[in-house]
This record gives C-alpha cells, sequence and structure tokens, in this order.
C-alpha cells in the first residue's frame, strides 16, 4: 500500500516508466538504509545502555561489598568496644579494691608506727633502765669486793690469832680439860656445819669455818693473856670454874659470833643474787633492743 502511494507521480502522472522503477528504488533503498540506520542506533543504544548497566552493576557491587566491609568493620568496633567496655569495668573494680587495700595499708601503717614509736620509747626507757642497773651492778661488785677483802683480811687476822692460840698452850689449867674443851669447840663447829649454818658457797664455808675456829682461838687467846698477867691474884675457887666451864655456855658464847656470820653469808648470798638478776634482766633488754633494730 505504501509502494503504491510512493509510486504515483509527483505531477500526478502514473509511473510505469524506467524513471519511476529507479525512483522506486531509491525510495527503496532509501527506507532500507534508514531502517538499519534506526537498527544501528538503536544496537548502539542498546550497547550503550548494555554497558551502562554493566557498570552500574559493578557499581553496586562495589557499593554491596564495601557496605558489608562497612558492616563487619562496624560489628568488629561494637565488639572492641564492648570488650573495652568490660577491660573499664574490671579496671574499675581492681582500682576500688586496691584503694580500698591502700586504706587498709595505710591503716596499718599508722598503727605499726604507733607500735613502732611506742617500741622504741620502751628501748629508750629499757636502755636508761639497763644503763642505772649496770652502773647499780658494778657499785655492787665494788661492794662485793671490798666486803670479799674485809672478810679475807679478817680471815688471816683470824688465822694468825689461830695459830697463835695454838702455838701457845694455856697456863694455869688442866691439860685434859683444855683438851676436851678444844674437843668441844671443834663438835660445836662440826655441829653447826652439820645444821647448815655455813654459807652454800665453798669459799665462803671456808671463811666462816676458819672465822669460827678463829673466834674460839681469840677467847682461847684472850684466857692465856689474861692468866699469866693474874696468875698470882687468882683465887684458887676461879681455878675450879674456869676448868669446870659447862659445854652449853661455850656453846653460847661461840653461838654470838656465829650468828653474825651467817647473817653475813645470807646479805652476801642476797646480793649476788640479786646483781646476777639484774644482769639476766640487762641481758633480756639487750636481746629486745638488738631484735628491735634488726
Amino acid at each position: 500500500m505504501a509502494d503504491t502511494c510512493a509510486s504515483q507521480n509527483i505531477k500526478g502522472h502514473r509511473l510505469g516508466s524506467i524513471r519511476e522503477e529507479e525512483l522506486e528504488k531509491k525510495i527503496h533503498n532509501a527506507i532500507k538504509s534508514k531502517a538499519e540506520i534506526n537498527k544501528l542506533r538503536w544496537n548502539q543504544n542498546s550497547l550503550r545502555n548494555n554497558t551502562e548497566i554493566q557498570k552500574l552493576r559493578t557499581h553496586a557491587l562495589q557499593v554491596i561489598n564495601e557496605h558489608k566491609q562497612i558492616q563487619n568493620e562496624n560489628t568488629n568496633l561494637i565488639s572492641h568496644n564492648a570488650q573495652k567496655d568490660i577491660f573499664i569495668a574490671e579496671s574499675k573494680a581492681k582500682n576500688v579494691m586496691k584503694s580500698k587495700k591502700i586504706k587498709s595499708l595505710e591503716f596499718m601503717i599508722k598503727i605499726l608506727e604507733s607500735k613502732l614509736s611506742s617500741a622504741q620509747k620502751d628501748v629508750i626507757s629499757i636502755q636508761s633502765d639497763s644503763l642505772k642497773k649496770e652502773s647499780e651492778i658494778l657499785s655492787l661488785k665494788s661492794k662485793i669486793v671490798e666486803v670479799e677483802h674485809e672478810l679475807a683480811s679478817k680471815v688471816s687476822e683470824l688465822e694468825c690469832l689461830k695459830s697463835e692460840a695454838i702455838s701457845n698452850p694455856i697456863l694455869g689449867g688442866n691439860d685434859e680439860k683444855n683438851m676436851t674443851k678444844s674437843d668441844d669447840i671443834s663438835a660445836v663447829i662440826e655441829e653447826s656445819e652439820i645444821r647448815g649454818y655455813a654459807s652454800p658457797s665453798k669459799n665462803l664455808s671456808k671463811y666462816f669455818v676458819r672465822g669460827k675456829n678463829m673466834d674460839q682461838a681469840k677467847k682461847i687467846d684472850g684466857e692465856i693473856t689474861e692468866l699469866p698477867k693474874n696468875d698470882t691474884e687468882i683465887n684458887p675457887k676461879m681455878r675450879p670454874s674456869l676448868e669446870t666451864l659447862p659445854l652449853p655456855a661455850m656453846a653460847n658464847t661461840l653461838m654470838s659470833p656465829l650468828s653474825v656470820y651467817i647473817f653475813l653469808a645470807l646479805l652476801i648470798i642476797a646480793v649476788v643474787w640479786f646483781v646476777r638478776r639484774t644482769w639476766n634482766i640487762g641481758k633480756k633488754s639487750n636481746q629486745l633492743q638488738d631484735m628491735w633494730i634488726g
């Protein structure tokens, strides 16, 4: 229908000649080329659209991948933040516990400082007491040395008197009675030793036994010195009284110096005991001082 319409002449003549056929061919070719051109354009547009679509798809895939990466990073950040929050909470709890421990340690340090100050004061007082006791011990030792020297001098004097009394016989008396008196004196001394009048110390017991013997020797020596002076003036009645002197009376005369020596022995024992006790206390105080210093 279109071909018939196109085959009409522009001037209104019918187109049946060769010229008309050529014109129709040209028109047909022109229409065909136009269709091809349109097809090519469509193909080009479709190709462009396909490339753009492909680009859009690749871009969309990139966007999706980036979105996934962002989501993964976000989840990682969320978990990391959660771990940080947990760590912060744990660190806060630890800090609270440490602050409590620090406060308790500070309180304990204050208590220990107070105890240390009191202990230092006690050590200072103990040192002063030990110094005082050491001075007292030194004074007591010096006194003991003086007493020992005095005892030694007295013992030596009594030994001299005893030796003189033994070397000089008694004048104006019966030898047998004098021997019985000396035997009675030795018996009284032995009895006093058995009863425990002497000191537990061996040296002091020797001194006291010597003192007793020397005291008796001094009395005998006194009788010896008095008898020659008054030998011409002695009444014959006096001799029997001297010769017949009873043993209890002689024991009573010996007991008074014996009690003195016993008292001295007990005094020396008490002094020695006090010195040892104070010396031990001083050693203990020194040990305590060394312990606190160490």
